[in-house]
């Protein structure tokens, strides 16, 4: 999606888009924010929508920017947290660069890694390592291919329940699919690149990273699944989320 197609989602982004801070049922994401707070130090959520993750990095930096590809959601974030007087907003496509003046001690980046064509995941996965500072931090959330293939068999199991034959459950599970190993899902039409977890860090050591952990942020049933029974029990839908510090 480009700049105008974010902007044409941000008045109902809200409906449109998973809120991953607001469904991170064990506080993953707040908790490791607060252990890697700098308080005196700066921070960036790039790519931050409309700044649903802003009201976990604020109180815990002197200094945070702010960026996203989309002026229509950072009018939005602006407005609504308008009582932090230390966020920069900044109008930046990470494609292209990171956008911030300065590199920062921690880089928040959540469900940003999504587009399909390869050179330009390579290239925001570049920038987004060099906005952090040597012996600074990275906090990744990324939607997660094991967690699709999970999915798909869970479906199966919900049509066989219902009396489906085995080969119409599965047909009616299958997923519009690019080639499985390159990690493109269809989402809404939309071809979404999903990661492996190993697939991640090894991209992320390429960068000069090092993996400190990995951690599933669990979703709800309803975000890929039609009206859910009730019943739906196990594990949920996940993203990665990838804790990353840079070499010095």
């Amino acid at each position: 999606m480009d700049e105008r197609a974010w902007d044409a989602v941000a008045e109902h982004f809200d409906e449109a888009v998973l809120n991953v801070p607001a469904h991170d049922r064990l506080g993953l994401i707040k908790r490791t924010v607060e252990q890697l707070a700098v308080e005196s130090g700066s921070a960036a959520d790039i790519g931050c929508g409309v700044g649903r993750a802003l009201d976990l990095i604020a109180p815990h930096f002197a200094t945070v920017y702010a960026t996203d590809i989309s002026r229509d959601c950072l009018a939005i974030a602006e407005k609504d947290l308008a009582q932090y007087h230390h966020i920069s907003f900044i109008h930046a496509d990470l494609s292209q660069g990171h956008g911030l003046p300065d590199q920062v001690d921690l880089v928040v980046c959540i469900n940003t890694l999504l587009l399909d064509p390869l050179d330009k995941r390579e290239a925001m996965l570049e920038h987004l390592c060099e906005a952090v500072k040597p012996g600074g931090h990275l906090l990744l959330v990324v939607p997660s291919l094991e967690s699709a293939l999970y999915v798909s068999h869970r479906l199966v199991r919900l049509n066989r329940q219902i009396g489906m034959s085995p080969r119409t459950a599965q047909q009616k599970a299958r997923r519009e699919m690019s080639p499985l190993d390159m990690g493109i899902v269809q989402v809404d039409g939309v071809p979404t690149k999903h990661h492996l977890n190993e697939e991640l860090q090894d991209l992320l050591r390429a960068e000069g990273m090092d993996v400190i952990r990995a951690e599933k942020i669990e979703y709800p049933w309803s975000y890929v699944l039609e009206d859910p029974p009730e019943e739906m029990c196990g594990n949920q839908p996940w993203n990665w989320m990838m804790v990353a510090r840079r070499r010095s």
